[in-house]
């Protein structure tokens, strides 16, 4: 899915992040969490993961992962940076990038920011008009997978504000490790 480009994203914009726990030295943003719609286990703790090709999957979505961004912030906010980044040679991926104007930006229930996209295998992207358009929330989904690519992927979010930017990580906050086959776990109907 995300394998070298993603890699490539995470140095460069690592050090130009700052803090170590996905928020900013003042307190005024934070990452709050980074999740796909795909799990390999269900507790005590959920290993979300990406994957390049999914198994069962709904039409169209063989090669893509939703990701979701969870992420606060102080102040007024001009625009939003989204990229995906790997932990193989940490630098990001420009392929998975995209900007959101403050008038495109969601709230949750919590009150915090919440991006949600697809990140596409298949063609080596992150579909930017699945964040400005409401997207189509996938159910997280238990899957079985195999292959593993050899690293895994974070999220930097860079805020613009009138006045100053910064750049949020969630290196230290969830890494979220790829697989090259993953296969959507299905009811099996009862035995009589």
């Amino acid at each position: 899915m995300m394998k070298p480009a993603l890699g490539l994203l995470a140095a460069s914009v690592l050090l130009a992040s700052c803090g170590s726990t996905g928020s900013v030295p003042d307190g005024s943003g934070r990452i709050v969490d980074l999740t796909t719609e795909y799990t390999t286990s269900t507790s005590p703790t959920v290993q979300y993961v990406g994957c390049d090709n999914i198994s069962n999957a709904s039409a169209g979505r063989s090669g893509s992962t939703q990701v979701k961004v969870e992420f606060a912030a102080a102040g007024s906010i001009q625009s939003v940076e989204v990229s995906l980044a790997g932990t193989t040679n940490n630098t990001s991926d420009p392929n998975f990038d995209t900007v959101i104007q403050a008038a495109n930006l969601k709230k949750n229930s919590a009150g915090n920011y919440e991006v949600i996209f697809d990140a596409n295998s298949k063609t080596g992207q992150l579909l930017p008009a699945s964040i400005v358009v409401d997207p189509v929330v996938q159910p997280v989904k238990p899957v079985s997978a195999s292959n593993p690519v050899g690293g895994s992927f974070y999220a930097l979010v860079k805020i613009t504000t009138a006045t100053s930017s910064f750049t949020l990580t969630s290196y230290n906050l969830r890494r979220i490790p790829v697989y090259s086959n993953c296969t959507i776990q299905t009811s099996q109907p009862l035995s009589k």
